[in-house]
């Protein structure tokens, strides 16, 4: 690679990297990632970066990353002396030779580890793997947003209840309500990797059933309790997924009746007597 494409690819790695904590696991959260400190300028502890650079990589040339015209293929000491001379100017970033591991810079002087994942365009759903169910309600409109607060307090216990194997090709399904009056539903669409932005570690969900419902507003605004609401609104979902009995070819022998069987208990175990 010239030194163009070395940096493009170290910028698309970054971003697919999963940085480490404390203690040298996956960190969960941005605010779990460990960052260390080796200053700038007369502050540069070059012995700090130095045993970092050599614990995290076993080659002896790494990838030192700057800039589209000045990155390359470089032995692991020319790379902390590179960083002494340039890090109060830029970040710099490097990777081993089989990207999989890297480290990143900043222009304030602190330095963070991470492994590099691959996450192909498509997978098969792993045998035995569970459903993961999830409902959303999340965007609203003034008149809506109480209907929002109690059918979502009730989600999390229906998401448990069907997180169960189905067969099929499906690994998440994602049900939306509309809850904005001049919005129109999503049909089912099924997309084999889309972007998982609620996750810091899990940059994709693959495999993904998605579609949204949209209730009766006039009839809605005639329901005054908490239960009317649920049971109107569960009601509506189930009736929903019909489109995953009409899909089942689709979705490769997803058994939705059994689905939908279990929608129906779930809604029974949890007081809901949907209609």
């Amino acid at each position: 690679m010239d030194a163009k494409q070395l940096f493009r690819a170290y910028q698309s790695k970054y971003y697919l990297a999963n940085w480490l904590d404390e203690d040298g696991e996956v960190a969960q959260s941005e605010g779990k990632v460990k960052w260390h400190y080796c200053g700038v300028s007369k502050d540069f502890k070059s012995e700090i970066v130095n045993q970092a650079i050599n614990n995290m990589f076993t080659d002896d040339e790494v990838y030192l990353c700057i800039s589209s015209n000045k990155s390359s293929l470089v032995p692991k000491a020319l790379a902390v002396k590179e960083i002494d001379n340039i890090l109060h100017k830029k970040e710099i970033g490097i990777m081993n030779q089989s990207c999989t591991k890297i480290m990143h810079f900043t222009l304030y002087g602190t330095f963070k580890n991470g492994v590099i994942r691959e996450f192909p365009k498509s997978r098969l759903r792993p045998a035995g793997q569970p459903l993961k169910v999830a409902f959303h309600a999340n965007i609203t409109e003034k008149s809506t947003q109480k209907v929002s607060e109690i059918i979502r307090s009730r989600f999390g216990n229906l998401e448990m209840e069907l997180c169960n194997d189905y067969g099929g090709c499906m690994e998440h399904l994602w049900i939306d309500v509309e809850l904005i009056e001049n919005r129109d539903p999503w049909p089912f669409r099924f997309q084999k990797r889309v972007d998982n932005p609620t996750s810091y570690t899990e940059h994709y969900s693959y495999n993904v059933g998605h579609y949204s419902v949209k209730p009766d507003f006039e009839k809605l605004k005639g329901l005054l309790s908490d239960d009317a609401i649920c049971a109107y609104i569960f009601g509506l979902l189930y009736e929903s997924t019909q489109i995953l009995v009409d899909k089942q070819k689709k979705l490769e022998g997803f058994n939705a009746t059994a689905f939908r069987t279990d929608f129906l208990s779930a809604c029974k175990k949890l007081g809901c007597c949907i209609r």
